[in-house]
Order: C-alpha cells, then sequence, then structure tokens
C-alpha cells in the first residue's frame, strides 16, 4: 500500500505538484512569522557600544600594547613604558535638530536622541579616551642612537604625539 502511493507521488506530474505545493506552504510560514513575531523584538532599543574602559585602564592598555610593540623593533630588546594621559574620556551624545528660516532670522534648535522614549538615556555617539600627553621608554637598546630614532618614530606614530613628548633611555643594567 505504501509502494504504491509512493509511486504515485513520484510520477513527473504528481512531483511537480508537489514542489509547488511545498513552495506555497514556506512562503506562507514566512508570511505568517511576520504577523507573529513579540513585541519585544518590534520595539527594541538600538545597542548603545559604551567604553567600558576607564581612563586607567585605557593607559595601563596603551603601555602594554607600546611594549610589545617596541620589543619586536630590531636592537631594542626588553622595553618598560610609562604613558601619561590628560583628564578622563568624554562622551559624546546624538542630537537631532531642527532649523527654522524666516525673513531675518534662523532659528536652531537640536534636542538629544534618547534609547526608551523620552525618559530613556542619552544615546552614546562616542566616547573620546583621555589624551596622552608623555610617554617615557627605557629599553635594553636605549643607548643607542638608531634605536633611540627608531622608538622615537615609532612611539610618536603610534600615540600621534609629538617626538618632544617622548623620552627614551637604556633600561637599568642593560649593557
Amino acid at each position: 500500500m505504501l509502494q504504491n502511493w509512493l509511486q504515485k507521488l513520484l510520477r513527473k506530474d504528481n512531483l511537480l505538484h508537489g514542489i509547488v505545493l511545498l513552495g506555497i506552504l514556506g512562503m506562507g510560514c514566512i508570511l505568517l512569522s511576520s504577523f507573529l513575531t513579540p513585541e519585544e523584538q518590534e520595539t527594541e532599543a538600538p545597542i548603545t557600544e559604551t567604553s567600558s574602559e576607564t581612563p586607567e585602564e585605557y593607559r595601563l592598555r596603551i603601555q602594554e600594547e607600546l611594549a610589545a610593540m617596541l620589543s619586536c623593533i630590531k636592537g631594542v630588546g626588553r622595553a618598560e613604558v610609562l604613558v601619561t594621559v590628560n583628564g578622563s574620556e568624554e562622551y559624546h551624545y546624538a542630537k537631532e535638530g531642527d532649523s527654522l528660516i524666516s525673513d531675518d532670522q534662523v532659528k536652531n534648535s537640536s534636542t538629544y536622541v534618547t534609547v526608551g522614549g523620552s525618559s530613556g538615556e542619552a544615546l552614546v555617539e562616542s566616547v573620546t579616551h583621555p589624551p596622552i600627553t608623555g610617554v617615557v621608554v627605557a629599553c635594553e637598546g636605549g643607548d643607542r642612537s638608531t634605536v633611540q630614532e627608531s622608538v622615537y618614530n615609532a612611539v610618536s606614530v603610534a600615540c600621534g604625539i609629538s617626538t618632544a613628548k617622548i623620552y627614551v633611555t637604556s633600561l637599568n643594567g642593560a649593557a
């Protein structure tokens, strides 16, 4: 009985009808799913990315990254790095605004974009880390002028500061 039913189903015309029917059922399921989504997903607020890194953690992370990068430069050897920063991080909030232009006046108004309605938190657009004010590098090859020049240039480019804010010296106990 089952074998006869399968043979009828596998005929070319029945197979084509079955495929079309499955396609229609699939599109119907997709259409139904759009009507049955939970309200939480429809009103979901955009994800705001704020920095969970404190200024001290930022300073320490930069020190570690610089020490690792500098130790890869030929002749530097082991490097100890001290980074100084000034101030704290700055938060920049998203704003939206309107301009009203009349005969001789321009009126601008802006409001902060909030997450979760008018009583929600302001949307953080970006976070600016505190500026680096100086870097001290003590490395094994710090007594050689060619190594010093490489370190000055590398730190200047990596931190975006002038070479006047960088000091390079030989590591204590290095030859």
